[in-house]
């Protein structure tokens, strides 16, 4: 922001005089501040008693629309991080200087923008431009340069416009989460275009995160393309996304790139902890359930790699089946000192989050693993094991807590400890009622899921008739 604000030479020559006038000393902000100020002239104290000395960042709502007749265009940003029962809201606005650029793409020449800054400072502005045609699209805070939130709402041809042409990565960012947010097949269209086609795997990972939020079947067949891109990381955040929609469709897209494995570690870890992830949503299913089962148990053990990666990811997604009692066997035989470091602290990490669902016999079984493995001394497995019981819902676990807290040499042991007992006490005694009405309402909105993509695909092929008359 510093940099935005004073241009990269006189930026430059700010930290060139602050380093040296400084060298070997102790420092404050203050310093910092004076030093811009001798080197440039500039004095910047707007900026920093807004972002240092109050803190926080703007959260900013931007709307725009387009009057054809009066060649307008209007833009309305509203601070919404503003807190309207503050005795002095006014306190929490930020007062900044943005630009906002309007975006033009003509026939056959490069995007040429028309730029105007403005003075936000009030918790609802609006702006009007005068421009000699409808922009393709438009840009707030051209170039990002302000630390801030933003949600925009426009309409959904300038968003598409802006994910599609705007050069600034992070502005295509917000406009893919502006698109996922309103639903609908043209918005999958939009969104599985970007995730092929965008320059900078950055905005792919986001894309795909974004195509994930939208509650309609044809996501999966969307996403699909994504497991084939060059970067892993996109292949990883993909796989991530089909996990988090939970279908036989999304399974069966996961399973051969877990079966088979990947080029990158860390894709082919996602793709058996997503595996197990879907698996676990409905282990009814016995022969899906299985399958799993006897995949994961085979990773486990045959397939090695750095750091014990891809057998954590096996493990990551066993943690997931939370009321298997075979998942459970296999998390506790790699819980042992015979297993590498990195997979036995992954094992003992996960053996919390499958005491969530075992039945009584078998969280005895844990909680009796635990007892014996806190006794070790070594560091990362007394971290590994207060982790394990800070995720339990036992009253049980308090007392493995307190041995290990009294037991221990290390002070930040102690202290996980006792924020471990803290989370546990609040979540010790769930209401059974409310997880049997959360369980519930997931199935309906699974079902209602299938209803919206089933209406989804009757407009659009309705659109797509002839009319008649």
């Amino acid at each position: 922001m510093i940099r935005a604000e004073l241009g990269d030479e006189l930026f430059w020559r700010a930290i060139h005089t602050f380093v040296q006038d400084y060298a070997h000393q102790t420092v404050e902000t203050t310093d910092l501040l004076r030093a811009i100020e001798r080197a440039t002239g500039r004095n910047l104290l707007f900026l920093f008693d807004q972002y240092v000395y109050r803190g926080g960042h703007p959260e900013y709502r931007v709307s725009y629309s387009w009057d054809a007749d009066a060649q307008m265009a209007k833009v309305t940003v509203t601070q919404t991080q503003v807190n309207p029962k503050a005795k002095d809201s006014h306190q929490d606005l930020f007062n900044l200087k943005l630009p906002i650029a309007f975006g033009y793409q003509r026939q056959g020449q490069p995007i040429q923008f028309e730029t105007f800054t403005v003075r936000v400072q009030e918790q609802e502005q609006s702006f009007y431009f005068s421009l000699p045609d409808k922009p393709t699209f438009l840009s707030f805070d051209q170039g990002n340069h302000y630390l801030k939130q933003v949600t925009l709402d426009y309409p959904l041809p300038e968003l598409k416009a802006q994910l599609q042409l705007d050069p600034d990565p992070l502005s295509r960012i917000h406009a893919a989460e502006a698109i996922a947010k309103k639903g609908g097949l043209e918005s999958i269209k939009a969104l599985g275009t970007a995730l092929s086609s965008d320059v900078f795997w950055g905005v792919r990972v986001e894309v795909a995160a974004q195509l994930a939020e939208i509650k309609l079947d044809q996501v999966v067949k969307t996403l699909k393309p994504g497991l084939r891109d060059a970067d892993p990381r996109v292949r990883r955040a993909v796989v991530a996304g089909l996990a988090r929609i939970k279908t036989d469709e999304s399974f069966k897209a996961i399973k051969p790139l877990a079966e088979k494995g990947d080029p990158s570690y860390y894709v082919e870890a996602a793709a058996l902890q997503s595996l197990g992830a879907i698996a676990a949503s409905n282990l009814t299913d016995k022969p899906k359930e299985g399958k799993v089962l006897k995949l994961l148990k085979s990773v486990l053990k045959n397939r090695g790699g750095w750091n014990e990666v891809v057998r954590c990811g096996a493990i990551a997604a066993l943690s997931q089946m939370k009321t298997s009692v075979a998942a459970l066997d296999l998390v506790l035989e790699h819980t042992g000192t015979g297993s590498p470091q990195a997979l036995q602290l992954a094992a003992i990490r996960a053996l919390g989050t499958l005491s969530v669902g075992q039945a009584p016999p078998d969280l005895e079984r844990i909680l009796d693993r635990l007892s014996v493995l806190l006794g070790e001394p070594f560091f990362l497995t007394q971290v590994a094991v207060t982790s394990a019981l800070g995720q339990m819902e036992t009253p049980k676990a308090l007392r493995l807590l307190d041995a290990l807290r009294d037991q221990t040499a290390d002070g930040r042991v102690r202290r996980l400890a006792e924020e471990a007992k803290q989370t546990v006490q609040a979540k010790a005694k769930p209401d059974q009622a409310l997880k049997s009405v959360q369980e519930e309402l997931e199935q309906l909105q699974k079902s209602n899921q299938e209803l919206k993509s089933r209406l989804a695909e009757l407009e659009a092929h309705a659109k797509s008739q002839p009319s008649k008359g």
